[in-house]
């Protein structure tokens, strides 16, 4: 029998049909629809029914006020600390105003002597500006404006405290903890002396305020009113379990109600402290780690569909969400065997797609930019992660396949999707910052880029509530089409928050004085008001399945209980103090801190299971990208292990099952990746060697892991562009090349001289050219400019020093150098082999020496000794080797082509990490025989490129390396798992 039943018994028998003048409060309105049910049971007779209602519902109604809702109050909280401090900022005053107002609610909820706790919080805020818990030798505290406006907010905070309260009462207004207190001062007036109130049962509450307990005492005291607790010997009769912390207190305090009801007159089995915990017989109890939050849902709505289609018997079952982020996967995750469901905690607009889309309009609106441009105007632009973030969303995208948006005409090519086109010519037209005539124009000036892209006046949030219409009406056609009934329900909240948002604010404009608002301060208001709007479910109470957050459990019993998420730091949440009180003081004067919160969230969930005889939790073993889990199971789930199956002496069954999932970071790496080489692998291996041709890098990638080799250029894999506003490495290094090879082209070749100003001008040329729309005036990228401008300056000094002291001549730029070679496949196929690479710089010394020249932005380290070229080049995939076979096929390429006309040849690097005004040509000795004979290092170079390809086409695999170090940088690696 569930505890509510039991009450309903109880009240029925000592009232029977006489009921109009009972009140029944219960800690939620979910327990009320529940207990009015289990009421209506017990008689065939019409009758009118008591009073039940919710606490707040109750405290509201018997306070005789209104709840203000919590734009306005903050607007009121604004005018009273404006007539104390001047000088306060609407828009930082908006950021701390709602703790202070949660503070306010606290402190009348547990009827804290206000002015003593303001005065002991004043007073240790001016200890502070005496430095006294300052260690020796730190900085003392500075009386700046910043500091005294600190220290004058919590002078304040007391007068400010009356005065709020004081204003709302003249208008007949309160906050929700200002009706507590107001009731608790009055509750001989409102209740004792009513006739309305006959008796009052206070049914299944735990955790009291200090107001709450107020009111009952005296109601008690008068015996007007009755406790009904819902408790466990368990938890009561032991010290130690957090659970009883409240119920002890209140016992020891003297608080009725903790009595053996059972076999009194027509009672029955009616309510009693039970032993169910320990005593039930018959019960299983199950917990089960998963890798992922969502998996969680899809699990849960496995199991509800097992017991659906089992029997024609559903037990009644809680599925509950202590992470409520989880509702909607857990609602797509139950199948259509279960078709009767009630939902009672609503869905949050914050989790919709809506929110994310608003969030991300005003993230964008945030991060512009405004650049001078050639005229000396301001130009604002729009980030381009914003603008990729906003175009990508789904409604969005939705909205350019519903109304067909295509890219401009190309010639050759089929019409592209608009925003795909656009995001790429954001990326390849390196566009960091776009403005809204770009946006406009690449979105071919259609009505959803000129809402979204249009910049808003950051004093005003005027445009901002109009744009905000335009792209409801917008997002309508997306709606009606995508026939999503939650997100159409999500656009009319919106719609009537953003309403009401409007209205509050004009009203408060009118006002003498009022603030100006800000477009800051209007998305916090917006944000405030959307964080308590939630879409109510219609469904039926009496549904089998019950979807419910842990707070909505209070009252109710389930045969079949299934806790999502009943992970460490969100069963119990983890420790937090979101206060303007200090910990120590609100310990001090009894305002409740997380160790009350913790013991709270014990009680729910014991007296969720003292009724329940199948029990399965659900948590995390990993930290989850999605939910709030950190991978540790609950300390509840330990206790429940360790205290509460043995104290149960074998009522208890407990299974661990094991659920184990394929992720990467479990994957093992004894069957490394690999693919068989199939005739169509071969073919592709062929086209590749024929035409593309194999290049220094390409070796490499071969060589440190024939996975990576097979990925990148016989199945073409890449990587998706994307665009940073900072310049990358790989750019950086494109631009000090193209420099270079222009100085060389343009000044070095024809005999011009080599100043500082040609190289800057030259440098600031090829910026353009490369980089594109990247600014360089600030930041990250200022700081690449000047390092480049340090290095090309003191590098083209040191090259005009060597072209004088040695006589150098430049003989290449840049130039690409092939040449094939015949290989002998097998079966007598013989393919030819073509062989490439790119020479930065081919010059000559005086002494007829000539010098393939390779620039590198990047650390060059080349080995001392090379014991035996040919295996350090076929076998090693120590990267310190990449660097020898690129010299070694740039100086094959240029004997090949006979380039040298007999003089000798070497090869090496200038690496820009080194010194600049002193670079070192670092080279090493590249040969095959002692006299370094051309012929033989061309026919023992051959000989190494026909073992290189008659290896790739072998039997074996291409496998992936077992030098995870190789795969530090490697694109492939999410692929691979590793």
């Amino acid at each position: 029998m569930t505890f509510l039943q039991q009450t309903a018994q109880l009240i029925f028998a000592q009232h029977q049909h006489h009921m109009d003048h009972i009140w029944v409060i219960l800690p939620t309105r979910r327990a009320v629809s529940v207990f009015n049910r289990e009421l209506a049971d017990l008689t065939e007779r019409p009758m009118l029914a008591p009073h039940a209602v919710a606490v707040d519902d109750f405290i509201t109604e018997a306070a005789d006020v209104q709840i203000i809702d919590s734009v306005s109050l903050l607007f009121e909280l604004y005018d009273v600390f404006q007539q104390l401090e001047h000088q306060v900022e609407f828009d930082k005053f908006v950021g701390w105003a709602s703790i202070l107002l949660t503070d306010f609610d606290r402190i009348d909820q547990f009827l804290v002597d206000a002015d003593r706790l303001f005065g002991y919080l004043t007073e240790a805020k001016r200890l502070e500006t005496w430095n006294l818990q300052l260690p020796s030798g730190a900085a003392p505290v500075v009386n700046t404006p910043i500091t005294s406006q600190y220290f004058r907010l919590f002078a304040n905070l007391k007068a400010a405290y009356h005065r709020l309260r004081d204003r709302l009462t003249a208008k007949g207004l309160a906050y929700r903890g200002m009706a507590y207190r107001l009731l608790a001062n009055e509750v001989e007036a409102r209740l004792l002396d009513n006739p309305l109130y006959e008796k009052i049962y206070f049914v299944g509450f735990n955790a009291l305020s200090a107001a709450e307990e107020q009111i009952i005492r005296v109601l008690t005291k008068a015996q007007k009113a009755e406790l009904i607790w819902d408790t466990d010997a368990y938890y009561m009769n032991n010290g130690r379990q957090e659970a009883g912390f409240f119920l002890r207190k209140y016992k020891a305090d003297g608080l009725p109600g903790f009595k053996d009801r059972s076999g009194g007159p027509g009672l029955g089995n009616t309510v009693t402290m039970g032993r169910s915990l320990t005593q039930t017989p018959d019960r299983t109890y199950r917990m089960v780690g998963v890798p992922t939050a969502s998996l969680q849902a899809k699990l849960a709505g496995q199991l509800v569909s097992e017991t659906a289609t089992a029997g024609s018997h559903t037990p009644r079952t809680a599925i509950v969400l202590a992470d409520e982020t989880l509702l909607i996967p857990v609602l797509y995750s139950l199948s259509e065997t279960v078709r009767d469901l009630n939902v009672t905690m609503g869905l949050s607009l914050r989790h919709s797609l809506l929110f994310t889309l608003v969030d991300t309009l005003f993230e964008l609106q945030r991060t512009l930019v405004r650049f001078n441009d050639a005229g000396g105007e301001q130009v604002p632009k729009f980030h381009h992660r914003q603008v990729t973030k906003l175009l990508n969303h789904p409604f969005v995208r939705q909205y350019a396949t519903i109304n067909d948006l295509l890219a401009p005409d190309q010639p050759n090519e089929l019409p592209k999707p608009l925003i795909d086109w656009l995001l790429g010519e954001v990326v390849s037209g390196k566009r960091a910052y776009l403005s809204s005539a770009e946006l406009r124009a690449l979105g071919q000036q259609d009505a959803l880029f000129g809402i979204l892209f249009t910049p808003w006046p950051d004093h005003d949030p005027t445009l901002a509530i109009q744009a905000l219409y335009e792209l409801i009406d917008l997002l309508r056609d997306v709606y009606r089409e995508g026939q999503d009934t939650i997100e159409i329900e999500y656009l009319y909240l919106f719609f009537s928050l953003l309403k009401q948002l409007e209205t509050t604010l004009r009203q408060q404009a009118q006002q003498p004085g009022a603030p100006a608002v800000t477009l800051r301060s209007f998305r916090q208001f917006m944000n405030e008001l959307i964080r308590q709007t939630t879409i109510p479910f219609t469904s039926e109470g009496d549904s089998p399945v019950q979807l419910m957050g842990l707070l909505e459990t209070r009252g109710l019993d389930f045969e079949r209980v299934i806790v999502l998420s009943a992970n460490e730091g969100i069963l119990p949440q983890a420790r937090k103090h979101n206060s303007l009180i200090p910990f120590d003081i609100a310990q001090e004067v009894g305002l409740p801190t997380y160790r009350e919160q913790e013991s709270i969230t014990a009680y729910h969930l014991y007296r969720l299971l003292q009724r329940a005889q199948d029990v399965t939790f659900l948590y995390t073993t990993t930290p989850d990208a999605y939910g709030n889990g950190k991978g540790e199971p609950s300390r509840f789930l330990r206790q429940i292990e360790h205290e509460l199956v043995p104290a149960a002496g074998g009522t208890i069954t407990l299974h661990k099952p094991a659920l184990r999932m394929a992720a990467g970071a479990d994957r093992q790496d004894t069957v490394p990746l690999q693919v068989p080489k199939t005739e169509a692998i071969r073919k592709a291996l062929t086209t590749y060697l024929t035409r593309t041709g194999i290049y220094p890098t390409h070796l490499n990638h071969y060589v440190s892991c024939g996975m990576q080799f097979y990925f990148q250029k016989l199945v073409g894999i890449r990587e998706e562009r994307d665009l940073d506003e900072h310049i990358g490495n790989d750019e950086f290094g494109t631009w000090i090349h193209e420099t270079l090879e222009a100085i060389d082209r343009d000044y070095r070749l024809v005999d011009k001289p080599v100043t500082q100003d040609v190289v800057l001008q030259v440098l600031k040329e090829q910026y353009a050219r490369v980089m594109a729309g990247r600014v360089a005036d600030t930041g990250y990228n200022l700081l690449f400019y000047k390092l480049a401008e340090d290095i090309m300056v003191q590098f083209q000094a040191f090259q005009n020093g060597e072209t004088a002291s040695r006589g150098i001549k430049i003989l290449g730029l840049e130039e690409h150098l092939t040449t094939t070679v015949p290989v002998d496949i097998g079966d007598g196929t013989i393919i030819q082999v073509k062989l490439g690479g790119k020479l930065d710089r081919i010059e000559q010394l005086a002494n007829g020496t000539i010098r393939i020249v390779d620039y590198k932005t990047g650390k060059v380290e080349l080995p001392s000794r090379i014991t035996n070229l040919s295996e350090s080049i076929t076998d090693s995939a120590d990267g310190k080797w990449d660097k020898i076979r690129q010299l070694w096929l740039y100086k094959y390429l240029l004997l090949k082509n006979n380039r040298t006309n007999g003089y000798p040849v070497e090869a090496g690097f200038y690496s820009f990490r080194s010194d600049p005004a002193k670079p070192v040509f670092q080279t090493n000795r590249v040969a095959f025989s002692d006299d370094n004979d051309p012929a033989t290092y061309i026919q023992e170079t051959e000989k190494l490129i026909t073992t290189f390809v008659q290896r790739m086409f072998a039997d074996e695999p291409f496998i992936m390396t077992t030098n995870t170090a190789v795969c530090t940088y490697c694109q492939f690696t999410k692929i691979c798992g590793r």
